[in-house]
């Protein structure tokens, strides 16, 4: 998609939202979600978006004047140290008189600032916009999660016994790099033995046993979106039969909560799916999160496979599923995939 159109699209789509809830003006400041309206990327707190009736004006450093300016021509690109204040005086200057902006993603200090200002808070429109992905965006997170599968596919075989998770961990990543990616979804968790019974891990020093129960659960970003894949078996030939048994769970509920995805499913059901084969084997109160959350430009977005979700899924939105059976101060299984919605049920991304 040219730039102008996508930048223009995303705008658009914005614009109407503006106009059912009656405002006449936004202001953006999440660098994540004018990634999304762009497709260029700021450092948080480098950029102010102003939506008003004229078009779109962007206040940031002067050192992004230039290449922002090429990159949006049809936006209006100031270089300002004072961001959010000039951005007001621009709503006042414009006769804006219902601007708005989101509540949720701003501080104590400048949301403040804002409703002194005459701002109204508002929702997360583009957190909405956000949920649904487009085909470009499909596209792009396909590659994302082939990048990660293939990592998968690349590090099982080389793991021996003596290596330690940093060791494996900056392996996979210098892989990812060396295909695309610009780095990682999250801090790559590495965990052997004990360590894969805890479902945050952080990676450490820890050395591969010979005998070893190995969970990964890694993604990268690949073009601004991220991928996400969990994936756990035993090192050695002599397997523990217990490993096996709650391994096979894991999988079960795995595979029936890719089944339960589709548009129209509440999230809890997913959730369901998933937690009721766990809990049904005996395992319920060893499966301690989610079943799956949403992906995108950040690694955790709406929709979330949870109890907790009143959501319902839509064509369109990216998913995971990774149900896992932690049994502490042994080892741990989870297992995760991550899937597009689609009118057919989900369509697995993590794959070759």
């Amino acid at each position: 998609m040219a730039q102008k159109n996508y930048t223009n699209e995303r705008f658009a789509a914005l614009r109407k939202l503006l106009r059912k809830n009656k405002l006449d003006g936004f202001i953006v400041t999440n660098n994540l979600d004018q990634f999304y309206l762009t497709n260029f990327f700021f450092y948080p707190n480098e950029a102010v978006f102003l939506v008003h009736k004229k078009g779109v004006t962007c206040f940031t450093r002067e050192l992004y004047v230039e290449p922002f300016g090429k990159f949006a021509p049809q936006m209006e690109v100031i270089g300002d140290e004072n961001r959010i204040v000039s951005a007001i005086a621009k709503a006042r200057k414009l006769g804006l008189a219902r601007p708005g902006f989101d509540a949720a993603k701003e501080t104590y200090v400048s949301g403040g600032l804002l409703r002194a200002s005459g701002f109204v808070e508002a929702g997360s429109f583009i957190t909405t916009l956000r949920e649904t992905k487009d085909a470009a965006e499909l596209k792009i997170l396909r590659e994302s999660n082939r990048i990660a599968y293939l990592t998968y596919e690349y590090i099982k075989p080389r793991l021996k016994t003596g290596m330690t998770e940093f060791e494996v961990a900056a392996e996979m990543e210098k892989f990812m790099r060396a295909h695309g990616a610009t780095t990682t979804s999250f801090y790559t968790i590495v965990a052997f033995g004990e360590n894969a019974a805890n479902p945050h891990h952080e990676t450490s020093a820890r050395k591969l046993k010979a005998e070893d129960a190995v969970l990964m659960d890694f993604g990268c970003v690949y073009k601004g979106y991220c991928s996400d894949i969990t994936r756990s078996w035993w090192h050695g030939k002599k397997e523990p039969a217990e490993y096996t048994k709650i391994w096979n769970i894991v999988d079960k509920a795995r595979k029936q909560g890719i089944k339960a995805v589709g548009v129209g499913v509440p999230c809890k059901k997913v959730d369901a799916t998933s937690r009721g084969i766990i809990s049904a084997a005996g395992y319920g109160e060893y499966y301690t999160h989610g079943t799956g959350h949403g992906v995108g430009i950040e690694i955790h977005e709406e929709p979330y496979n949870s109890q907790q979700s009143s959501s319902v899924l839509a064509e369109g939105n990216i998913v995971t599923v990774e149900p896992g059976i932690y049994l502490p101060g042994k080892f741990g299984v989870r297992l995760e995939d991550t899937m597009a919605v689609s009118k057919t049920g989900a369509k697995i991304l993590t794959k070759k």
